[in-house]
């Protein structure tokens, strides 16, 4: 018996091994990432002098101010300030009726009249009554805040026109007061008379203060306007009680008072 049959082995003939030389695809893979490294070095390189050209070059900043240079002289070049206008109505600013009135609106020193005997400050004056002179009508508005007399018309506008022409808040102070339209007549030859308007304020208790108005010329029936106003109101608060006298020369010839006078 041959021994090489018995050891045939049935399996090497399918077993056929084949060697594949693998080192040129090595090189080919190699070399397709060498490309994209270098493409990619290539496109940072580029992107990073891009960026090197468009960046802004740094200011420098200067270590020290140049020199102040002075204006020219030129005394024409700026015209001078003008002063404010101080807020509230000025001298020619008091409107339109209040122009009419004799007014007081100023403070004055109550030290000096402001004594026990308020009848030593009455001068003695010459009284000589002329019928044909007589004060038929006083007409007193005290203006003070709103109107609250009711649906009169006519005293609503009354308060209305005394302040009209008032804007700001000065000037309807200025306007608050209490306002006295005295009609008189002078049946007599017409003649120069001196209306005279004494009064005691709330808060001033006995104090007589005076107001005066020269009426040159009067014949017939006239008008006499007094108005204490402003800070005088403000400061000793509405007229108590008043006197009126028309004065020719330094005697009287007319007068009208308040019940408590």
């Amino acid at each position: 018996m041959d021994h090489s049959l018995l050891s045939f082995n049935p399996l090497a003939v399918f077993n056929h091994f084949h060697t594949i030389d693998i080192r040129p695809s090595r090189s080919l893979v190699c070399s397709m990432r060498c490309m994209v490294l270098i493409a990619l070095a290539a496109l940072l390189s580029g992107a990073s002098a891009l960026a090197q050209t468009a960046a802004p070059k740094p200011v420098k900043t200067p270590t020290q101010l140049p020199p102040a240079k002075a204006e020219p002289e030129n005394p024409q070049a700026y015209a001078p300030p003008v002063a404010l206008e101080k807020e509230g109505p000025s001298a020619a600013d008091v409107g339109p009726v209040q122009k009419h009135f004799v007014r007081a609106s100023t403070l004055d020193d109550l030290a000096e009249t402001q004594v026990n005997d308020n009848a030593s400050l009455v001068s003695h004056e010459k009284i000589a009554i002329d019928k044909r002179i007589s004060v038929p009508l006083i007409h007193d508005v005290q203006n003070d805040g709103g109107y609250s007399g009711g649906d009169n018309h006519a005293l609503e506008y009354e308060l209305k026109y005394l302040n009209w022409g008032a804007v700001t808040r000065g000037q309807m102070l200025a306007r608050r007061g209490h306002y006295f339209t005295i009609t008189w007549d002078n049946d007599g030859p017409k003649s120069d008379f001196t209306a005279k308007f004494e009064y005691r304020e709330v808060k001033s208790k006995e104090i007589v203060r005076t107001l005066t108005q020269n009426m040159p010329h009067v014949s017939g029936s006239t008008r006499s306007y007094f108005a204490v106003v402003d800070q005088a109101y403000l400061a000793y608060g509405p007229v108590v009680s008043w006197r009126f006298t028309v004065l020719k020369g330094d005697t009287v010839v007319a007068e009208a008072k308040s019940f408590i006078w």
